[in-house]
């Protein structure tokens, strides 16, 4: 009843300390001092997991206030109370970022307690590398802090680290300076020197090592300890293997074993135990290292039921504290859990608002794309309605030139056939040279009325091109798909490079030819201002044979020109500032070469031009079936694409 009476008492005592340290009308750094002077006293009390929570709670509040030196503190001492609990991972973590913060404070000496911790961690788990890195850094520190003690133990686990490495010289180095910091620590100075024994036996300096057997023997007959016993024993038996005295080391090792029976203290009869198996194990002798691993593990169990005794008292003194803690967070887990569930409902409603107002929009844009995939299809009717109306007209004045040559031989021959009747018929030969000169005169006027009608309507074109691309780049701007805009924005580079053939052949005298070299020099530089690229960085090449093509051929060449150098501009120089585009346009044979490569990232290995989805690649295919044209594409390095040409009309 009594028992009850005070664990009462004690809840309610935690109870209204909670309360204090939670009230909202203290201070931040007040609560971070409340809660961690609450961890104090849990912790002195052994109650670990009321202490882990108050330092936790203290954590945020110090991490608001940016007070890097107590957090420092704190995460160490948390990772101090992790490693007292065996969890190892957690407190790893805290004692690196307890480091990173006492480091930036200058609290030296922490941060070798620290990286000291970090190696013992290593070192339980095997992790050699990492520990021998660690017992390094925390041994710089501790030089620099002349901390002697610190010091000791950091030069001793490197030997132990470095003798079960085989890397014996190190080990002896180390060794060595622990047995000068050792001063009036017997147990530390009789450890060293029997250590300094067995190091020298491995290295084969057997006289060194007889001559440090007698400063063992020295040290360890002034105590009355048995582990040092049984220590000196195995590296006499070592050492007597060394000299291939098998009957000499059974006799040190039967020895060991007797003092190993009669020995009351488990733990030191643990340590002396795994410095005999690591010693036969270097020996090779892999039995003897397995009966002294047995011998340990028994010693070991007694060692962990005296443990396990003592750590079941005091989990049981903290689990009746820890008790009402656990039903408060369990209510409060489950509240957290129904609020958790009501905010994934509303998410999913607002996914799915989400997702009709996404397909609305797509569906928007896709009529948008319609819309202008048959506008462009109207426009391309009403061009070649209209080149087959330019082409009847010279088709006409061809038939009248031709009627005119004819009239003009026929008058020849009458003239030549009625020159004895010249005089005769001068009136009528004047009167028809008035007629005749008449009619020069008045196909004259019709020639240069036909070229500049001929001008105006590509002049017209041009200028309706223009219209459907600032159209369609109005269009675009109220667009909010980035799919969409790079569509239409693909849509105005194809009307624009077929609106500069027009604007090539209306300032030209001649009708239906494109000077190529002036067209893609136009073409380029539109391409290059609108992807916003810098020439002095990505540098066009050209090399264009002085040639005038017909219309027929300029056109879909033009079209396969602003779909391949726009590919080039995308996609060849991602993330990169320079590179070099080469556009070659020249006769070879009977064919007209087109070329046009880059020094890009190239074509993705998995590209297939038979399967791709691109309207673009489809748009050179077209063109180039149209041409009559063999498509060639080197995809590495860089992108090489050729097309040979066949059916071209030059113009002179």
């Amino acid at each position: 009843m009594l028992r009850i009476l005070l664990c009462l008492y004690w809840f309610i005592q935690l109870d209204l300390t909670f309360a204090q340290v939670n009230s909202n009308a203290t201070p931040p750094k007040d609560r971070a001092d409340n809660w961690i002077e609450a961890g104090q006293a849990f912790l002195q009390k052994r109650d670990y997991v009321n202490a882990l929570k108050s330092f936790d709670r203290a954590k945020p509040l110090l991490e608001h206030q940016n007070d890097e030196y107590r957090l420092g503190r704190l995460l160490k001492q948390i990772g101090d109370l992790y490693s007292a609990r065996t969890y190892f991972r957690q407190s790893a973590e805290h004692y690196r970022d307890a480091i990173t913060l006492l480091r930036k404070t200058g609290q030296q000496e922490l941060v070798g307690d620290c990286l000291e911790s970090l190696a013992n961690i290593n070192f339980n788990f095997g992790y050699s590398a990492q520990a021998i890195a660690n017992y390094t850094r925390a041994l710089s520190v501790k030089d620099r802090l002349n901390d002697t003690k610190g010091r000791l133990q950091c030069h001793l686990m490197l030997s132990k680290l470095y003798f079960s490495d085989k890397n014996y010289e190190l080990a002896l180095s180390h060794n060595r300076e622990a047995q000068q910091l050792a001063g009036k620590d017997w147990a530390a100075e009789t450890s060293t020197a029997i250590q300094d024994v067995v190091i020298l036996t491995f290295l084969g300096n057997i006289g060194e090592a007889e001559q440090a057997l007698k400063n063992a023997e020295a040290l360890v007959a002034k105590q009355n300890n048995p582990s040092s016993s049984i220590k000196l024993l195995s590296a006499m038996a070592n050492l007597c293997l060394a000299k291939k005295d098998k009957t000499c080391a059974k006799g040190y090792v039967d020895s060991a074993k007797v003092l190993l029976r009669g020995s009351q203290n488990p733990e030191l009869a643990v340590d002396a135990l795994s410095q005999m198996a690591e010693i036969h194990k270097n020996n090779g002798d892999y039995a003897a290292a397995f009966d002294a691993i047995v011998w340990m593990d028994r010693y070991k169990d007694v060692f962990r039921t005296e443990n396990v005794e003592r750590i079941s008292a005091e989990i049981r003194e903290a689990a009746g504290a820890a008790l009402r803690e656990k039903e408060i967070e369990s209510l409060n887990l489950s509240n957290r859990l129904k609020e958790s569930q009501l905010s994934k409902e509303k998410q999913a409603r607002l996914a799915l608002l989400r997702e009709s107002i996404l397909m609305d929009s797509s569906l928007a844009s896709q009529k948008r794309l319609f819309a202008v995939l048959e506008n462009q299809s109207q426009l391309r009717e009403i061009q070649l309605n209209k080149e087959k109306e330019l082409s009847q007209s010279l088709s006409r004045e061809n038939t009248l030139k031709q009627k005119l040559l004819n009239d003009e031989r026929r008058n020849r021959n009458f003239l030549f056939l009625g020159l004895s009747a010249m005089f005769l018929l001068g009136g009528v030969i004047y009167l028809q040279y008035r007629k005749q000169h008449k009619n020069n005169s008045i196909i004259q006027k019709q020639s240069e009325e036909l070229a500049v009608l001929n001008r105006e309507i590509h002049h017209r074109v041009k200028n309706n091109l223009q219209v459907i691309s600032s159209m369609l780049d109005l269009q675009s701007q109220s667009v909010q798909d980035s799919s969409a805009k790079g569509v239409i924005k693909e849509a105005i580079l194809r009307v624009q490079a077929m609106a500069f053939i027009h604007q090539n052949l209306y300032q030209d005298e001649a009708v239906n030819s494109v000077n190529m070299n002036e067209y893609i020099q136009i073409l380029s530089d539109h391409l290059f201002k609108t992807y916003n690229i810098n020439a002095d960085k990505i540098q066009l090449h050209t090399q264009i044979e002085s040639l005038k093509l017909h219309t027929d051929t300029a056109i879909p060449l033009g079209m396969i020109l602003n779909e391949l150098i726009s590919n080039a501009l995308k996609y060849a120089f991602k993330n990169r500032e320079q590179g070099s585009i080469w556009v070659v346009l020249k006769k070879n044979n009977q064919e007209l070469l087109l070329q046009v490569k880059d020094d890009g990232v190239g074509i993705p290995p998995d590209f297939d031009p038979e399967n791709t989805n691109s309207f673009g690649y489809e748009v050179i295919q077209a063109m180039a079936q149209k041409l009559r044209a063999r498509l060639n594409i080197n995809g590495s390095p860089g992108t090489d694409v050729q097309l040979l040409i066949t059916k071209f009309k030059t113009t002179t």
